[in-house]
């Protein structure tokens, strides 16, 4: 399968059909299982022309997760537990080495 920046929709279909046609004739070969690591590659092959084709061709992804308003918030909650997180430890440093010293003999 060679690796194409323009995708065809109708050989991908064909592809796809192929690879259904290839694992129903392993399996009932017997040979399914034994045959992974040529599925595996074969699969890998059309899950990237897929991707290419609803990327470029079908304009259906939707807006980048990045600008939707519930990620933005989220983002914000989880910089904020963050910042909080990375201040109490600091603080318990402080008091962990200021105490070491002090205690210390």
């Amino acid at each position: 399968m060679a690796k194409n920046s323009e995708v065809d929709p109708k050989k991908l279909r064909q592809e796809l059909l192929s690879l259904a046609d290839s694992i129903i004739k392993l399996d009932a070969d017997g040979e399914l299982l034994e045959a992974s690591p040529e599925l595996i590659q074969a699969m890998g092959d059309l899950r990237a022309q897929l991707f290419e084709y609803e990327v470029r061709c079908t304009g259906r992804l939707l807006p980048s997760p990045v600008d939707l308003p519930e990620v933005v918030e989220a983002q914000r909650i989880v910089d904020e537990a963050a910042a909080r997180l990375e201040e109490e430890e600091e603080e318990w440093w402080r008091r962990w080495s200021t105490g070491q010293e002090e205690g210390g003999d």
